[in-house]
């Protein structure tokens, strides 16, 4: 319920911005009455009515005065002049000459519709709308002036006003599409969206090509949750006029909604050759293809945006972590240094510099990226992890753990830090220490995979607590059910139970995921073994030796396995 009261609110701005007239929409390409104009001014009337159809408005300006100084007090005259004042721009001379007509002629009903189209486009409704109850008073033939007289209403919220003096409207003139499509729109402030429908369908009935009454079927539609309905309605109302674009925006909103971002990025494509310089359209579509991991088409849209406006640093952010995404380190460099030139503390920018250097195995530069940020910024435990991260990377375990102790202690809630901690601590043959870290990461986060799995992993590993070590690896692949590593971590812990057709089975699985990690390779060789499968155990070990990269110290421990292996079926 709450959702769709924030959603009303967003979305019924159309109603007010259908209760605002301006003044360039007080047209009029005919005169207002048949003109009674005296027989000496008549050749000057119609030279100034030929150039006010022109749009020669200086000329009929001129024209229709030398009317007025033969016939100065003709209410008709006045009120083509004040037509006039309007187009040149000179509303409030307009304005008072209308008010100088009604003065002299309170009854004259062009004056007074006139007058009252000024006042509204001024937005001062409150004469506006004495001026037009009293026209309804004088002739309530004056179709328009029931119409402006709901919308007036409506605008300063006396619904039933409104619709009353529309409801009588609508009984004489029941065929009028405003007036029902007016009425649609008051039900619908009202929140009555079904009478409000029922409006709206009948205008689509006298009017079938009424763009506005199917979008406003849409967003009643949209409202009501009946998404495919929605759709159908803001596609009608598009097919009438390619150009609304609040069917547009609409259209492209339910399709965000029902997570169909393919129906969303073609839409605002469609949007987008419609108005190629609309930036927040290339900027939108940019998002949805990063969503949709088009990663090309996000650094085409982003790279249309910095083109226009060089300065957009959210959007050159945003470019960066795009190019760093597709691997293209260099260009996404590129972009975070000329984001930190401008902002110099940009702590996002300085974060994906280090990462980017770390990628690289630019360990050194990355330290450089992070310790920078500490000097403007020591309140994101983040940075004290990445930095302790990196001197790791560099094996400077000392320097790291004291990186992760200063982190803690202003941060010492912090499950990230205590992970580390702990991997720091295991890497420097500290298992007791690692264990209890690994433990309070647990204690702060109880749904810290990687801690879960590392602490499940070193038991099994060492051969302890193997229940445990099975549980705490069980609970850490409900959390990341296709993380080969922990995958392997299961493998491992069966292995270690004796149980070596679940481990092998699980070990394989995490090799059809991870299909260059030289541990599982190892791992998988240790299984084959077990079974007397000599020759697979050597084929998966010197498989590991080929990535062994990646782990410090496997070469050594699985060549040592291999040249162990082949001297024992030598001496078969």
């Amino acid at each position: 319920m709450c959702h769709n009261i924030i959603m009303r609110r967003k979305i019924l701005l159309i109603l007010p911005l259908l209760f605002v007239f301006s003044c360039d929409q007080i047209l009029r390409t005919e005169p207002v009455e048949s003109p009674d104009i005296p027989k000496e001014a008549y050749y000057h009337y119609i030279l100034g009515y030929e150039a006010e159809l022109s749009s020669k408005w200086e000329a009929a300006l001129n024209h229709y005065s030398e009317v007025l100084k033969i016939d100065p007090s003709s209410p008709f005259i006045r009120t083509q002049i004040s037509y006039v004042l309007l187009r040149t721009g000179k509303i409030a001379d307009a304005v008072a000459m209308a008010e100088e007509t009604v003065k002299a002629n309170p009854d004259y009903v062009p004056a007074l519709m006139l007058l009252g189209e000024l006042y509204n486009s001024r937005k001062n409704t409150d004469k506006a709308i004495k001026i037009f109850e009293k026209v309804i008073k004088l002739d309530n033939t004056q179709a328009e002036a029931f119409l402006f007289l709901g919308v007036l209403y409506a605008a300063e919220k006396r619904y039933s006003d409104a619709k009353e003096i529309l409801e009588s409207f609508l009984k004489t003139d029941p065929g009028n599409a405003m007036g029902t499509y007016y009425l649609g729109l008051i039900n619908m402030d009202l929140e009555d969206y079904d009478k409000a429908a029922e409006y709206f369908s009948k205008v689509t009935e006298m009017r079938p090509n009424f763009d506005a009454a199917y979008l406003n079927l849409g967003v009643i539609s949209e409202l009501k949750g009946d998404l495919k309905q929605a759709e159908k309605h803001y596609k009608k109302s598009m097919e009438i006029n390619p150009h609304n674009k609040l069917a547009q925006e609409r259209l492209t909103q339910i399709y965000l909604k029902d997570k169909t971002v393919d129906k969303a990025i073609e839409q605002l494509r469609n949007m987008s050759i419609q108005e190629p310089a609309n930036l927040d359209i290339h900027r939108r579509l940019g998002f949805l293809y990063i969503e949709s991991k088009q990663y090309d088409r996000a650094i085409e849209e982003f790279r249309i945006v910095l083109a226009a406006k060089p300065a957009d640093m959210q959007i050159r952010y945003y470019l960066a972590v795009t190019l760093e995404e597709l691997e293209r380190y260099k260009e996404a460099a590129e972009e975070l240094k000329k984001i930190i030139a401008v902002d110099p503390k940009n702590i996002g920018s300085f974060l994906h510099l280090g990462f980017i250097y770390s990628k690289e195995g630019r360990h050194a530069d990355a330290i450089k990226m992070y310790e920078e940020i500490l000097n403007f910024e020591k309140g994101k435990p983040e940075v004290y992890v990445y930095l302790g991260v990196s001197y790791m990377q560099l094996k400077d375990y000392k320097k790291a753990e004291g990186i992760f102790s200063e982190g803690l202690g202003l941060f010492p809630k912090d499950a990230e830090l205590h992970f580390n901690m702990a991997v720091a601590h295991e890497k420097t043959g500290r298992f007791e220490d690692m264990v209890n870290y690994l433990r309070r990461a647990i204690e702060i986060n109880p749904d810290h995979a990687d801690a879960l799995n590392y602490l499940g992993y070193s038991y099994a590993d060492k051969g302890i607590n193997l229940e445990e070590a099975l549980s705490l690896i069980q609970k850490a692949l409900k959390l990341k059910p296709e993380n080969g590593y922990i995958i392997d971590s299961l493998g491992w812990v069966y292995f270690k139970m004796g149980q070596h057709e679940d481990a092998l089975k699980a070990l394989q699985k995490a090799l059809s995921i991870v299909s260059n990690d030289p541990v599982i390779y190892e791992h998988i060789g240790d299984v084959y073994l077990s079974q007397a499968q000599e020759a697979e155990a050597l084929k998966a070990w010197e498989k590991a030796v080929e990535f062994h990269e990646k782990e410090e110290g496997l070469k050594e421990r699985v060549e040592g396995k291999i040249k162990s292996l082949k001297s024992k079926i030598q001496g078969k």
